[in-house]
């Protein structure tokens, strides 16, 4: 039997751009087969088998901890597994406490993870799995946040990030600290709001500083859906002008074949797609800015508007608030300076 836990907010949401609601969840059992169920469907994996060993009671557990930008995630099991994994518009940090996992098995580019050593997942296509009995630590960031939090404090667009999936060990000796320092108040559901938000700042900053990516404007390496194509084009360019007829060329369908796939698998048009993206870009800017060192105009600007009362207004409709509120309320989620200290300090002393 699969033993659940669902911990539900430890506060409710009453602004959602001042307030950040964590959510815990923890699996266990020892069936086998409710694993692979459960295992695929938390990881968005296709092809998992999980293989006993002789002589070895199966037991797995899993926990997730976190809020709609930065969750930490813990899954521990007593067989050997592998699987083809396809994490939707998400960034994947990992570590194994044994080590052994092998990231890409059947690439010549891929990569055996050392005990304790992270290692970002590839990005923006699938990737295979393969790993010995043991634990595994993961960190999911959500694309849009994790991409804003690059240009933070600059004028460039948050556009899809390319990170090597592994780097020097020096350089992970920062978000190593980092880690160890927010693992407790990140796993504590009471900690919300501004104090949550700081500390998913923090290690996205730490991420980004240990792998520097560069801005990634290609599209996927390997064969997607025609929807997967235009989505990942979007994604990269969704700051320039754009057309039907460029968004078309760009999947390589025509402008008719464009507006039907968009119609029957997503319900709105690729404007209408491309407006709420940019829309979504924008206010999660405006959270992460701060009102000192930018403006409202600017950072529209960097998500593709050119008519800033057309901005204004769609934004006022969309988020029921004027992009100036959020910018002035937000207060900027890492600048909380003292939250952090209060909350992390303390265990090193």
């Amino acid at each position: 039997m699969i033993t659940p836990t669902d911990v539900p907010p430890a506060e409710d949401r009453v602004a959602e751009q001042r307030r950040t609601s964590v959510r815990e969840v923890l699996h266990s059992g020892t069936d086998p087969e409710e694993a692979r169920a459960f295992f695929a469907q938390v990881y968005d994996a296709r092809d998992l088998v999980l293989r006993p060993v002789d002589g070895v009671p199966f037991t797995y557990r899993y926990r997730s901890t976190g809020d709609g930008r930065v969750s930490l995630r813990t899954c521990s099991v007593s067989a050997h597994g592998s699987a083809v994994l396809a994490p939707d518009r998400q960034y994947v940090l990992g570590w194994s406490v044994e080590g052994g996992v092998v990231v890409d098995p059947d690439r010549e580019d891929g990569v055996t993870l050392r005990p304790g050593v992270p290692v970002m997942c590839p990005a923006r296509r699938p990737f295979a799995v393969a790993a010995p009995p043991g634990t595994l630590h993961v960190v999911h960031f959500d694309a849009d946040f994790l991409e804003a939090a690059a240009v933070v404090g600059g004028t460039d667009a948050p556009v899809p990030l390319a990170f090597p999936v592994s780097v020097p060990s020096p350089r992970l000796v920062p978000l190593q600290r980092v880690l160890r320092e927010l693992a407790g108040p990140m796993l504590d559901v009471t900690v919300v709001a501004a104090e949550r938000a700081t500390l998913d700042l923090r290690l996205a900053e730490a991420v980004l500083e240990a792998f520097q990516p560069d801005p990634d404007s290609g599209m996927p390496d390997v064969p997607v859906a025609t929807l997967d194509r235009v989505k990942a084009f979007l994604y990269a360019h969704f700051d320039r002008p754009l057309t039907a007829t460029e968004i078309a060329a760009a999947a390589d369908v025509s402008v008719r074949t464009l507006q039907e796939t968009f119609q029957r698998q997503e319900g709105t048009t690729p404007t209408a797609f491309l407006r709420d993206l940019r829309l979504d870009k924008a206010r999660l800017a405006l959270q992460l800015a701060d009102a000192r060192e930018t403006s409202v105009a600017a950072i529209a600007r960097s998500c593709g508007f050119r008519h800033m009362g057309r901005f204004s207004g769609a934004y006022a409709e969309h988020y029921g608030e004027h992009p100036g509120e959020t910018l002035r309320g937000q207060r900027r989620l890492i600048a909380v300076a003292d939250v952090a200290d209060r909350l992390v300090r303390p265990r090193e002393r």
